[in-house]
This record gives structure tokens, C-alpha cells and sequence, in this order.
């Protein structure tokens, strides 16, 4: 299983936000979807502004 997951959220706009999270499912804080981006910073989005959001494993190869 996964440690980390590619997320991307595209809003109803065409907006789209990715980053990098250790969840595979989108979680709510204070009823907005937080979105970790890559550089640290989060973004916060209402659900019903969304049209697609999508969860994908990040395959790490094991560097020996």
C-alpha cells in the first residue's frame, strides 16, 4: 500500500489545484476539502465547488 498519493482536485471553473498527501481520500476540515499543495502550502476548497477529485499512488522505488 502506498504511503503517499498524488492529488487533484478540479473545481467547476477549470481551477485545478495538485499536490502530494499520505491520504487516499479527501478530508473535510471545517466543512472545506484541504488540499496539501507541493510547495507546503494548502489550499481549502468548498465541495460543492468541485467536479472531479482524484487520489493517486505515488510508486517509490527502493533505493539500496
Amino acid at each position: 500500500m502506498a504511503d503517499k498519493y498524488n492529488v487533484k482536485a478540479t473545481k467547476k471553473d477549470g481551477t485545478t489545484y495538485e499536490g502530494v498527501m499520505t491520504t487516499k481520500e479527501p478530508r473535510l476540515v471545517n466543512g472545506l476539502f484541504a488540499i496539501a499543495e507541493h510547495d507546503g502550502s494548502w489550499t481549502y476548497i468548498q465541495p460543492d465547488e468541485l467536479s472531479e477529485i482524484t487520489f493517486k499512488p505515488v510508486v517509490e522505488e527502493n533505493q539500496e
